[in-house]
């Protein structure tokens, strides 16, 4: 996928962490409405997870999901969200992105 995630920060229980080189996370599928993450850490369902960003070649944006569910397997994490409040032109990025790669 032609889409990066940078600077993940897990917002949970009132609590915040952000990881930089110890986290891994990736892009598995992306809509306009949601995101299928794979990762090295637990993310869990009703979690929120705030990031930037990158959809091709365009200027980053601040994304924020709220998780709606997690699984486990072989050391790694999938994990389901929804966007929250994305403003229209991170919309029409991800729209134009998700039609070009239908």
């Amino acid at each position: 996928m032609d889409c990066e995630i940078l600077y993940p920060t897990l917002i949970y229980n009132g609590e915040q962490r952000t990881f930089k080189e110890e986290g891994h996370l990736f892009v598995l599928n992306v809509s306009e409405t949601g995101i299928c993450l794979q990762s090295n850490f637990f993310i869990p369902v009703e979690s929120f997870l705030s990031f930037y960003f990158r959809v091709e070649d365009n200027i980053p944006f601040k994304a924020l999901i709220k998780v709606k569910w997690s699984k486990a397997e072989n050391g790694w994490y999938t994990s389901g969200g929804e966007f929250i409040s994305l403003n229209l032109n991170d919309i029409h990025i991800l729209r134009n992105y998700v039609s070009k790669h239908k």
